[in-house]
């Protein structure tokens, strides 16, 4: 339905996945104007839509710009499921922006904060967060079923980090029958984590449990944690899977000559259910896009 508020508004949406694909079809459905940037191999003819590369869009009268998830790495490039092109954008292009505008990313980058301008982090709201979570945790299961031989029950698992996600997957894992072992530096996620019933303890003694442990999940954005020295306390055989959304070169090339079993995936939500992560992240961009209308 239209909404009169955000009829003729002019949005943004570069690069991405799937979810950018249902955040824009969201827009069209109130009326917005949404230029699409990073989605040649797609043929998008659905009256509301406009392709443009990046320095087709007229920087200087979009109400909204939406970046994916992932953000926008340190050197200004874009991520894109549908585009065979590199897409990359300059702080110079921002800057047209007019104040009224609104950005938004998944995730701050060093990108991001260099930037004069102010940007609207949506994994950093709560909401967002904790109903990402869920799509997140069902996409590990189907990455524990397709690269193990052994079940999820009776498996030592040790999840890093207590947050929203880490919370949500210990919940899950702990409920299938896994001997799950969550770690955090935070003395509050940890008194959570044993109140639901899993080994809640303090990062710094992940060298001894992952030790042991059969999987190893992290959910926490830094590329401190996954490092030689903890890559040297896994057992052989371990599956580690990279959850944050820049995982550094080194933790590849380490696992790499270390022989672990190592897969990043930091947008499982996009790829087992883009719809449903989609919306949830459409609703919230919606919200502030109809308030600001007008």
């Amino acid at each position: 339905m239209v909404n009169e508020k955000v009829a003729r508004k002019k949005a943004a949406v570069i690069g991405g996945d799937a979810r950018q694909l249902v955040i824009a079809e969201k827009l069209c459905e109130i009326g917005a104007e949404v230029y699409l940037c990073g989605f040649d191999q797609l043929n998008m003819t659905e009256p509301g839509y406009r392709k443009a590369k990046i320095d087709e869009i007229p920087f200087n009268s979009v109400d909204a710009v939406i970046f994916p998830v992932s953000g926008i790495s340190s050197s200004g490039e874009i991520k894109s499921s549908f585009s065979a092109e590199n897409l990359a954008i300059d702080h110079e292009q921002l800057d047209q922006l007019h104040e009224e505008c609104l950005i938004f990313s998944g995730i701050r980058t060093p990108w991001t904060e260099r930037s004069n301008k102010q940007f609207v982090y949506l994994f950093e709201e709560d909401a967002i967060a904790i109903s990402n979570s869920i799509p997140t945790a069902e996409g590990i299961l189907w990455l524990l079923i397709q690269h193990t031989d052994y079940t999820i029950h009776g498996s030592d698992i040790v999840i890093t980090g207590g947050g929203r996600v880490g919370l949500t997957l210990a919940r899950v894992l702990h409920s299938l029958g896994a001997n799950v072992t969550a770690l955090s530096s935070v003395k509050s996620e940890i008194a959570r984590l044993k109140e639901i019933g899993v080994n809640g303890k303090h990062l710094k003694d992940l060298n001894r449990y992952i030790a042991e442990a059969d999987i190893w999940v992290n959910t926490i954005p830094s590329d401190t944690i996954i490092n030689e020295n903890a890559m040297s306390a896994c057992k052989p055989g371990i599956f580690l899977i990279e959850l944050a959304s820049d995982p550094s070169i080194e933790q590849r090339r380490i696992a790499g000559r270390m022989n672990l079993q190592y897969m990043e995936a930091p947008s499982l939500p996009g790829m087992v259910a883009p719809k449903t992560a989609g919306e949830i992240l459409a609703a919230a961009i919606l919200d502030l896009v109809i308030e600001k209308g007008g």
